[in-house]
């Protein structure tokens, strides 16, 4: 027989558990941290689109302005150069020179200079149309203009289109300053008129280029610089820091909680834990310890209780088969001789039931594979009356004496109705899976809930035992937080499956 492969269902869900475990911590430290920070980068992230968007319409209504007085200044400049007659147009340039310093580069040219701009954008194209706006509203619409914003490396100069930095150094007080940042330059370009007396003569272009103003470095507003992260970052790690001591502190309390749990699920024997935390956790605190005192104050009334009954109980049903063999009526002395026996047994019964399902027995790490195996061998002599497939991956955590209990006498009930067991074991990360297969007449629907009632046999007369077998293996199984079905075999017999969980 193969062992039958776990439910695609439970595959699923084994799956997509695993997956959500690596994404989403299990921690409550590293979920609440993880949740903050995501409140904080969202914070930070609305928070800098209002400061951009704030930001962006101050520094664009800055440089408009400061565009709007250099078009205004160059304006003034084209108009004085288009009333000088052309032969006296250098003189002035020398003085405009000496008066723009390095502010400024001015040259004339007979040709309009080809500038490699910036890229275009939905900025730049705003910028020159303010310049253009200002230049036409004081020079008219007459005058040929070109506005262009380049890149220093990218400027070129004089009618031989020589680039800026390559003026020599003589020439250097013409040039415009070299900063730091290395702005854009507005360059302006206007073709100014001939005289009447020699409208044919050679046109001539007046030359304007200007580095931005400070602070404006460039035409886009950039969302964040390196100084705005660097605030940001720190004031987010700082944050964090701060809230990870005090969560690392509030949990405390809750690691404990946690720990003093496992201890009472386990070994039944918990420490009293210490108050502290929260409001919530206080309350949370005290009833766990409230329900602890109970506890161990009911399993103390239970073995007083169960320590009477094996003292107490057996000592009169001793003086009352003695009492018995003095009877004369023989039929009455074998009644009373039964009524006593039976009575003797289902003491015994009761009391191995309490002590198969003890509570408090240590768990430990147990070798299933050699359990089953054992049990194999116990029902070996002559044929094989147990066969086993499959085996556990590795060692299962558990109380080995209620283990083993809980085992033998599945496959013990399954050898007395069914002749023959068959044991598949089905390991996986998260649980045990233990089916046993017999050959016998299995279990009617309508009993397969009766027969985990203490006492119940389904054929009184007929059967042996105290019919607590099944009461104790539900009573194991549950201890160890499993699942216990039974199921009537399509093909005859029964089918009792087992599924334990591993723990984390």
């Amino acid at each position: 027989m193969k062992p039958e492969p776990q439910p695609k269902e439970d595959d699923k869900y084994e799956t997509k558990g695993k997956l959500l475990n690596r994404i989403w911590p299990l921690g409550l430290a590293s979920r609440f941290i993880l949740m903050l920070s995501l409140v904080i980068l969202t914070s930070q992230a609305l928070t800098s689109a209002v400061w951009y968007r704030y930001s962006y319409m101050q520094e664009k209504e800055g440089l408009e302005n400061a565009l709007e007085s250099i078009a205004s200044n160059a304006a003034f400049t084209v108009s004085y150069y288009r009333k000088l007659p052309k032969s006296s147009r250098h003189l002035v340039l020398e003085q405009n020179r000496s008066m723009g310093g390095t502010r400024f580069f001015i040259s004339l040219n007979s040709k309009r200079i080809d500038a490699r701009g910036l890229a275009a954008s939905e900025r730049k194209q705003e910028l020159e149309q303010t310049v253009s706006e200002v230049l036409k509203r004081t020079l008219g619409q007459q005058i040929p203009i070109d506005i262009n914003f380049s890149k220093r490396d990218d400027l070129r100069v004089y009618d031989a289109e020589v680039p800026l930095d390559d003026i020599p150094r003589a020439f250097a007080r013409y040039t415009i300053e070299k900063v730091k940042d290395d702005p854009p330059v507005l360059v302006m370009q206007f073709k100014l008129p001939n005289e009447q007396s020699a409208p044919d003569a050679p046109e001539q272009w007046l030359y304007l280029a200007t580095n931005l103003p400070a602070p404006y470095v460039s035409l886009e507003s950039r969302f964040l610089d390196a100084r705005q992260l660097n605030f940001i970052l720190l004031t987010s790690v700082f944050v964090l820091l701060c809230t990870w001591l005090i969560v690392r502190r509030e949990i405390k309390p809750i690691k404990n909680l946690a720990r003093a749990a496992k201890l009472m699920g386990s070994k039944m024997d918990a420490p009293i834990i210490k108050e502290e935390g929260s409001g919530e956790l206080i309350a949370a605190v005290h009833a766990f310890n409230t329900m602890n005192r109970r506890i161990r104050a009911y399993i103390r009334d239970r073995d007083l209780l169960f320590g009477a009954i094996s003292h107490d109980l057996k000592t009169p049903i001793a003086c009352l088969k003695l009492r018995t063999e003095m009877l004369d009526d023989e039929e009455t002395k074998i009644r009373f001789e039964r009524s006593l026996n039976e009575l003797e047994f289902m003491v015994q019964g009761a009391l191995h039931y309490i002590k198969d399902t003890d509570i408090r027995e240590q768990v430990e790490w147990v070798n299933i594979n050699a359990v089953l195996e054992e049990i194999s061998a116990f029902y070996g002599s002559g044929e094989s009356q147990v066969s086993v497939l499959g085996s556990a991956s590795q060692s299962f955590l558990c109380k080995p004496v209620a283990i083993k209990r809980m085992l033998h006498n599945l496959i013990e009930n399954g050898v007395k109705y069914g002749g023959h067991v068959d044991v598949s074991v089905l390991d996986t990360p998260r649980n045990l899976v233990i089916k046993i297969r017999d050959q016998g007449p299995g279990i009617p629907d309508e009993l397969r809930e009766r027969v985990f009632e203490p006492y119940f046999r389904i054929h009184q007369e007929k059967e042996e035992g105290t019919g607590l077998g099944l009461s104790i293996v539900r009573n194991i199984v549950r201890g160890h937080a499993g699942k216990l079905v039974l199921q009537n075999h399509a093909d005859g017999g029964l089918v009792v499956t087992l599924s334990l969980p591993r723990e984390e």
